[in-house]
């Protein structure tokens, strides 16, 4: 068996095995609905460590990991906290608690990363330290752990699925039209090869998914989504900012000099190549939510 072949099987065993345990944690509200947390916590955390490791310098300097996986993970409790705190009355702990605790944090770890470079570290590489450090927190963990705030919307499991399957025919469409009709090449210096066919297939099987999937669950299970013009808007929206979070990761992995992120889910790579589409797509599709009025 050749290692394409044993790639293929892996890729296969890892997504049988994952999506189920994925979409449960999504659909399911279960004490409390801390499995959505769980997962985001997860996620989010394996992708900051990823970028931390990619990121370290060929001088040694690095991140402040553990300090900026603490600070991950609590920005998730809080995001948690927001979501969930009129739900299951997590606000009668805080008064008036609200998403600025997130900033409270980020400036607690500012603080925090400055005590230890100023006192445990050697000057040189200061700056890049610490704008890493946090840089992998508003890239990476803020925006993905929107995961947590649009679950707590009414109907989120069905968002979240709808946004899954949009992004994965998103990227399918891109791949197989790129290797089919491909011809004129991007020339992004981050993915060269790419082509715009392949980009352009992609946003359009975005655009006919999002209509036919809005139009099933009308039709099936009695929710009305969104208009078809509207499915046609966020059909490109979500295939652009899709693109562009794999191109940032492609960015940051080609500056790295590595192939993958990591090797955590077998045949896929690391957490951040599985999920790097959804990054961006995940804040801009729930405030798109909140405009139209879900709660």
């Amino acid at each position: 068996m050749n290692d394409i072949k044993k790639s293929t099987i892996k890729r296969i065993l890892s997504a049988v095995i994952a999506l189920p345990v994925y979409a449960f944690i999504i659909v399911t509200d279960i004490v409390q609905s801390t499995p959505i947390l769980f997962v985001s916590i997860l996620i989010s955390l394996v992708m900051l460590y990823e970028f931390y490791q990619i990121c370290e310098s060929d001088r040694g300097h690095k991140a402040f990991i553990k300090t900026g996986l603490l600070a991950g993970l609590v920005i998730n409790v809080l995001m948690y906290m927001f979501a969930y705190g009129n739900i299951y009355g997590y606000n009668r702990f805080i008064d008036n608690f609200d998403a600025r605790a997130v900033f409270a944090v980020l400036t607690i770890l500012v603080s925090v990363i400055f005590f230890i470079q100023i006192f445990k570290r050697p000057i040189d590489g200061g700056i890049y330290s610490i704008s890493i450090t946090i840089s992998g927190l508003v890239f990476l963990v803020i925006p993905f752990s929107h995961i947590i705030l649009m679950k707590s919307l009414a109907d989120g499991f069905i968002y979240i699925i709808v946004l899954h399957a949009v992004i994965m025919l998103n990227d399918t469409g891109a791949y197989f039209g790129g290797v089919l009709f491909g011809k004129h090449k991007t020339k992004f210096p981050v993915s060269p090869n790419k082509s715009w066919e392949g980009y352009f297939s992609g946003m359009l099987f975005s655009i006919i998914s999002m209509m036919i999937i809005t139009q099933v669950i009308e039709v099936f299970f009695a929710k009305h989504l969104f208009s078809m013009v509207e499915s046609a808007v966020l059909g490109v929206g979500l295939s652009i900012f899709g693109h562009v979070g794999d191109l940032a990761e492609s960015a940051i992995k080609r500056d790295g000099a590595i192939k993958d992120s990591g090797s955590i889910i077998p045949g896929h790579g690391g957490m951040w190549d599985v999920f790097d589409s959804l990054v961006f797509t995940f804040p801009i599709f729930y405030y798109y939510l909140l405009l139209k009025g879900v709660a």
